[in-house]
C-alpha cells in the first residue's frame, strides 16, 4: 500500500472559483457521487468571520451548486454541499483508492491525500480524472510501513505541541494559541492530537506485547 498525495485542477467549479476568490482553505471531511453526474461534500473552512457570508453566497451562486446547508459558528463554516457536476467524484468512484483527506489551495487547485494499492489502480484513477478535463500531477508518493506511525499532519503539529512546551504542566501554551498557529478551530486540533495520541500509546502497549515486558499488575 501506498500514500500519494495528487495536486488537481479541475474544470472551472465552484471550488477553483470560490479558492482563487477567497484563498480560503476549504476542507472536504468526505466526498460522495451524487445522482448521475453530481457530487455531494462535506466541507469546513476554519478561521473566517468577517466574509463567511460572502463565500457562502459565492457558493451558493455558481451554475453547478444544486444546494447547500452551512452552519456558521466562531470559528468557521461547516456543511454540505450538493452539484449537479463533479468530475473528481466520479473519477473516484469504483477505484480501489481511498480519499484520507483534501484541501483546496489559493490557485483553485484540490490537494488529495490518497491511499492506494500498487496494482495498478492510482494509474486509472489519474487516467479517469484526466478523462473527466481535470489536470493532475503527483506532488507526493511513499510507501506504508510500520514506521508510518502518525501522519505527516498529526507528526506536524504533536511536534510543534511538544516544543512548545503543551505537554508540559503547567503548559506553556493553550489549545487555542497553538490551534491559531496552524490556522484551525481549538476543535480539529484536539481531535488530531486526540487520534495521533491513540496511535502512539497504543503502538507503545504493542511493543511492550510483543516484547512481553508489559508490567505485571499484583494487589495486596
Amino acid at each position: 500500500m501506498r500514500e500519494v498525495i495528487l495536486k488537481i485542477s479541475m474544470p472551472d467549479n465552484w471550488v477553483k472559483e470560490t479558492g482563487i476568490q477567497f484563498t480560503t482553505p476549504i476542507k472536504f471531511k468526505e466526498c460522495m457521487p451524487y445522482g448521475e453526474s453530481g457530487g455531494r461534500c462535506l466541507i469546513e473552512i476554519d478561521g473566517i468571520k468577517d466574509n463567511s457570508d460572502e463565500i457562502i453566497a459565492h457558493i451558493q451562486k455558481h451554475p453547478d451548486v444544486c444546494r447547500i446547508d452551512i452552519s456558521q459558528s466562531k470559528n468557521g463554516i461547516l456543511g454540505s454541499v450538493v452539484t449537479n457536476k463533479c468530475a473528481a467524484c466520479r473519477a473516484l468512484t469504483g477505484s480501489d483508492c481511498f480519499l484520507t483527506s483534501a484541501l483546496s489551495l489559493e490557485d483553485g487547485s484540490v490537494e488529495w491525500k490518497l491511499i492506494t494499492s500498487a496494482n495498478g489502480s492510482l494509474t486509472q484513477l489519474i487516467d479517469k480524472l484526466e478523462e473527466n478535463g481535470c489536470m493532475v500531477e503527483i506532488t507526493n508518493t511513499s510507501h506504508l510501513t510500520d514506521n508510518n506511525l502518525l501522519t505527516g499532519r498529526q507528526e506536524e503539529i504533536i511536534h510543534t505541541a511538544i516544543e512548545k512546551g503543551y505537554y508540559n504542566y503547567p503548559k506553556n501554551i493553550t489549545i487555542k494559541e497553538l490551534a491559531l498557529m496552524f490556522n484551525i478551530s481549538p476543535s480539529t486540533l484536539g481531535e488530531i492530537i486526540q487520534r495521533g495520541e491513540k496511535k502512539i500509546i497504543s503502538e507503545y502497549f504493542h511493543d511492550k506485547a510483543k516484547n512481553k515486558i508489559l508490567p505485571s499488575v499484583g494487589f495486596s
